[in-house]
C-alpha cells in the first residue's frame, strides 16, 4: 500500500505520474568523503534504495520550519512546522549590508536539495523533538504546489521566505528521543528560506533540473540568532546582555507571548501595568478589549489633529489609531468644525478601576525562562568596529 503523502512532500516531481513512479534506484556513484569511524550505509544495488532517499546517506543538516497562517502578513501565526533533511553545501558568506535586507554580515549562504521531510504540531513538552532519529517520514522531498491566489487554508505547506532553526552536522549523532546533541563539530542556528525549487531561467520555474535529487532550496543560516536558554535566564538579562528590549524579545518569540490574568489594584494604570509586566500599553490594549472603549468628541473652529491630541494628553499616533480614517489627515491642517473625534477612556495616566480581570503577558520581565529552551534574537544590524587599532606592546 503507498505511503501517504505529507502536503510538503508532494505537487512538483515530473516523474510523479509517470511509470518510474516509486522505483527503486541505486545510490550515487560518486561519494563523498567517507569518515572511517562512522558507519556507512552498505552500497545498494539497483533497487535497494527508493527514488526520493538518494541523497539521504549523504544529508549533512536538518531544518524546522515554521508553516504560518498567513505568509504575506506583517504578523503571521505559526501554525505547524516542517522537519527537513537536506543535503547542504555552503556557496558564500554575506560580507555586507548590500546583499539583502534578510541577511547580515557573517551569514552562511547554503545551497542543496530536500532528502526527506515530516510535519509536527507547532509546539510539544519537548522543544527538540523535531531533532528524533527518526520520525514519520513522508515521501519524497518536494513541497505541495501554493495555489494563486493563496488561501490560507489552502496553503498546506511552507512557503520562502521563511523563518526557522538548523542542525548542521552528522545526522548519525542524533537520538531516538530526540534533543540537541553535542560534540561532532555541528551548529545549531538560526535560519532562513530564500528559495525553493530550482534557479529561474533555463530549467527554472516548473521544471527541477535534478527530479532524483529532490526539490532544490537556498538558504542563510544566520549564526547567534538563536540562544538556548541556561539557568537563571530572563527577559530582562537577555535584553541587557544583547542590547533589544523585552517587548522585542517578545515580539520575535510568539512563545513568549502567553499569557496571565491578573486582578487589577488601587493605582493601577496603563503606564504602570506596563512597566510592572515589561509590555506596552497598546499591546495591554489588544489584550483587553474592555480598555480599548472610547468616547466621543466634537471638534470646534480651527482644531487640528496635533492640538486635540496636546489637549487631551494623548499621542499622536494614538489619536490616529482610534480614527483610522483620518489616518492621512496631515496633523496640522484645521479639521471641520464639528468632526467627531473618539478618544480612549483609558489614556496612559487614567487610574484602572480596583478589582478588573486583565490579561496580561505570562513572562513577567524578571520571570526565570525555562532552561534548555531556545528563543530567537533579534538580527545584528550593526557590529562594533575599532576606529584605531590598540596600541601593542613589543
Amino acid at each position: 500500500m503507498e505511503q501517504p503523502l505529507s502536503p510538503l512532500n508532494q505537487g512538483l516531481n515530473p516523474l510523479r505520474g509517470a511509470p518510474l513512479w516509486g522505483q527503486m534506484v541505486a545510490l550515487p556513484a560518486a561519494s563523498p568523503a567517507i569518515d572511517s569511524r562512522v558507519a556507512q550505509p552498505a552500497a545498494a544495488p539497483l533497487g535497494a534504495s527508493p527514488l526520493w532517499l538518494a541523497l539521504q546517506p549523504y544529508a549533512n543538516a536538518r531544518l524546522c520550519l515554521f508553516e504560518v497562517d498567513r505568509p504575506e502578513s506583517r504578523s503571521p501565526i505559526p501554525i505547524r512546522r516542517h522537519v527537513i533533511d537536506c543535503f547542504l553545501e555552503q556557496s558564500g558568506i554575506v560580507s555586507g549590508y548590500n546583499d539583502t535586507a534578510l541577511t547580515d554580515p557573517g551569514d552562511v549562504l547554503l545551497r542543496g536539495y530536500l532528502c526527506r521531510a515530516a510535519i509536527l504540531p507547532v509546539s510539544t513538552s519537548n522543544t527538540f523533538d523535531w531533532l528524533a532519529a527518526e520520525m514519520d517520514w513522508a515521501t519524497p522531498g518536494f513541497r505541495e504546489e501554493a495555489p494563486l491566489p493563496w488561501d490560507p487554508a489552502l496553503l498546506g505547506t511552507v512557503q520562502a521566505p521563511c523563518q526557522g532553526v538548523m542542525w548542521l552536522g552528522d545526522l548519525a549523532l542524533l537520538q531516538p528521543e530526540g534533543g540537541l546533541p553535542s560534540g561532532g563539530r555541528a551548529q545549531f542556528a538560526g535560519c532562513q528560506v530564500m528559495h525553493f525549487g530550482a534557479d529561474y531561467g533555463p530549467g527554472g520555474i516548473g521544471l527541477l533540473v535534478q527530479p532524483l535529487l529532490g526539490e532544490a532550496i537556498q538558504l542563510v543560516l544566520r549564526p547567534h540568532s538563536v540562544l538556548v536558554l541556561r539557568d537563571g535566564d530572563t527577559l530582562n538579562l537577555i535584553a541587557e546582555r544583547y542590547g533589544t528590549t523585552v517587548a522585542t524579545l517578545r515580539r520575535i518569540n510568539p512563545q513568549l507571548e502567553s499569557t496571565q490574568t491578573i486582578t487589577s489594584v488601587d493605582g493601577d494604570s496603563l503606564a504602570v501595568l506596563a512597566g510592572r509586566h515589561g509590555t506596552t500599553e497598546t499591546k495591554l490594549r489588544s489584550l483587553n478589549p474592555v480598555l480599548q472603549q472610547s468616547e466621543a468628541y466634537v471638534t470646534g473652529d480651527g482644531e487640528t489633529l496635533s492640538s486635540v491630541a496636546a489637549e487631551q494628553s494623548l499621542s499622536l499616533s494614538l489619536l490616529r489609531q482610534f480614527n483610522p480614517e483620518l489616518s492621512s489627515w496631515p496633523s496640522e491642517e484645521p479639521l471641520p468644525a464639528g468632526t467627531t473625534l473618539l478618544l480612549p477612556v483609558y489614556r496612559s495616566t487614567t487610574s484602572i478601576p480596583a478589582g478588573m480581570q486583565l490579561l496580561v503577558p505570562g513572562y513577567m520581565p524578571s520571570t526565570p525562562l525555562p532552561t534548555g529552551e531556545w528563543i530567537y534574537l533579534p538580527a545584528r544590524r550593526s557590529a562594533p568596529v575599532l576606529d584605531e587599532l590598540p596600541e601593542q606592546g613589543f
